[in-house]
């Protein structure tokens, strides 16, 4: 009987086995012949390369973010996690449907061939990228080192657009974007990604601002996408003792449980810290601040972060495309799934500025939840045509009748503790009606101190560098200046947590 039995338990199991074989093989001859029909019979010429719709085909049933990564895509990936790119050394942003440079580094092929912050590309090898995102425009102004491109930039006082002819050349892609003293006890560093070098780049900057007098540490994590795993795990280990849980992973098959525990003891465990998010700090973000928060190690402070949780593996199909594919989902050290749900893309997506947000599952809730710091809308509205950044770039070159006089006058000041004269004011406010921006009296006057600030910001920018802009930005930042607010609550949270792992 027992072996009876056992005979009908395995038998089914054979069959499932052999049907699921024989499907995958006619699925696939299936393909081969939607494939051949399409490539020789389409009144249409396919507009894509057949495979790589037919892979994107296959991934649009899965989560939102397995994928097809295309050679492009694919080699933006490379560049992003091993901190280098070959490109031109600048920053970019589309400001009126135009990519306008924000910034040219020093050194880099940009700054060589004559590339000025406020010039606005227009053409790209002779191709027109008026109305291409910064993500697109990344994508044709990127290439092989050594290559070049040629591109067409418009410039304030010139009637006709510039032409460069630049070779492209290595980059250096830092994720410490910014790492300063914000008074002589308060460190600040900016993480923009987690790629290969992460941890380096954070431990050489602790250990400068360590030596600078640094008691307390505000780590910002906001935009922060996320990156590799193991730059999130090497920079947790700078906080906390082994062998204290960092992550978790969990999956369909055995090789996909993991625990990542701390295992060095370093000169940061006694460091008081607090941790910025927000709605976009996501995935490796999210791994971080999970892990500070489960053992009470610093405060998380912001809105609540994305909610991406999924561990991608890159499976490769060519030389030059490969497959993301999530093959597990990250677990905090208490066990929470960083991971939200997905119902659809529009709630997946958009539902980071929904009321319920706080709601869902998933994602890493804030210690000390801040609301979001929003511009008045006039002063968003001149934002959003780009005016402040334009005006004081005109300004800052002596183009504005209100240079001569006041241009000398901030320069002599220390970055950013200039005010925004009347006059000034008066100026900028009839450059935003020559573009087109109307406002009543009360609009303006609900607006005012955000447009103030707008100029003060960009000007500094444009005259000192952005380390010295962001100085001005954190001045009006609430969830920055609350984690200011809040470091005797990270001293004592130091102490509990020291006291709570001595053997």
């Amino acid at each position: 009987m027992k072996n009876s039995l056992k005979a009908l338990f395995i038998l089914p199991v054979v069959i499932l086995t052999v049907f699921a074989a024989d499907l995958f093989r006619l699925n696939l001859e299936r393909l081969m012949k939607a494939y051949a029909y399409i490539a020789q019979f389409s009144y249409e010429k396919p507009k894509t390369n057949l495979f790589y719709a037919a892979v994107e085909g296959m991934t649009a049933g899965l989560d939102p973010h397995s994928r097809f990564l295309d050679p492009a895509t694919l080699r933006t990936l490379r560049e992003d996690q091993s901190g280098k790119f070959y490109g031109l050394g600048i920053s970019i942003t589309s400001i009126n449907g135009k990519i306008t440079i924000m910034q040219v580094l020093k050194g880099t092929p940009a700054e060589k061939a004559g590339l000025l912050v406020g010039d606005a590309i227009v053409k790209v090898d002779g191709k027109s990228i008026i109305g291409y995102t910064s993500t697109e425009a990344v994508k044709v102004l990127r290439g092989p080192k050594g290559t070049k491109v040629k591109i067409e930039v418009e410039r304030e006082g010139y009637k006709k657009p510039l032409e460069f002819i630049i070779e492209r050349a290595e980059i250096p892609l830092n994720s410490v974007r910014y790492a300063f003293m914000w008074n002589s006890e308060i460190g600040y560093i900016a993480l923009n990604s987690f790629a290969i070098k992460s941890d380096e780049e954070i431990h050489s900057a602790l250990k400068k601002l360590k030596e600078q007098g640094m008691k307390y540490l505000i780590l910002d994590l906001r935009g922060n996408g996320g990156g590799a795993l193991n730059a999130a795990v090497e920079i947790c280990d700078e906080f906390l003792l082994p062998p204290q849980v960092i992550v978790s992973t969990r999956g369909r098959t055995p090789e996909s449980y993991m625990v990542y525990k701390a295992k060095k003891s370093g000169q940061y465990e006694d460091l008081p810290l607090a941790i910025l998010v927000n709605q976009y700090s996501a995935s490796a973000s999210e791994i971080t601040a999970g892990a500070i928060q489960d053992h009470r190690r610093g405060l998380i402070v912001g809105t609540r972060t994305f909610g991406k949780g999924l561990v991608q593996t890159l499976y490769p199909l060519s030389e030059d495309t490969a497959l993301a594919l999530t093959t597990a989902k990250y677990y905090t050290p208490s066990g929470k799934c960083i991971q939200k749900p997905f119902t659809n893309w529009i709630t997946y997506f958009w539902g980071i500025y929904s009321a319920d947000y706080d709601k869902t599952p998933g994602g890493i809730t804030p210690d000390v939840k801040i609301k979001l710091q929003l511009l008045k809308e006039l002063a968003a509205r001149m934002r959003g045509k780009g005016l402040f950044f334009r005006w004081a770039n005109l300004f800052v070159n002596d183009k504005r009748p209100v240079s001569r006089e006041f241009l000398p006058i901030i320069k002599m000041e220390k970055p950013g503790h200039f005010k925004i004269d009347k006059k000034l004011l008066a100026d900028f406010l009839k450059f935003a009606k020559e573009n087109g921006v109307k406002y009543t009296k009360k609009e303006l006057k609900e607006a005012l101190s955000d447009i103030e600030f707008e100029l003060k910001y960009e000007i500094t920018n444009l005259l000192w560098g952005l380390e010295a802009g962001t100085k001005v930005l954190l001045d009006n930042d609430k969830t920055f200046l609350k984690a200011v607010e809040l470091k005797a609550k990270a001293e004592e949270m130091v102490d509990e947590y020291l006291r709570s792992t001595e053997k």
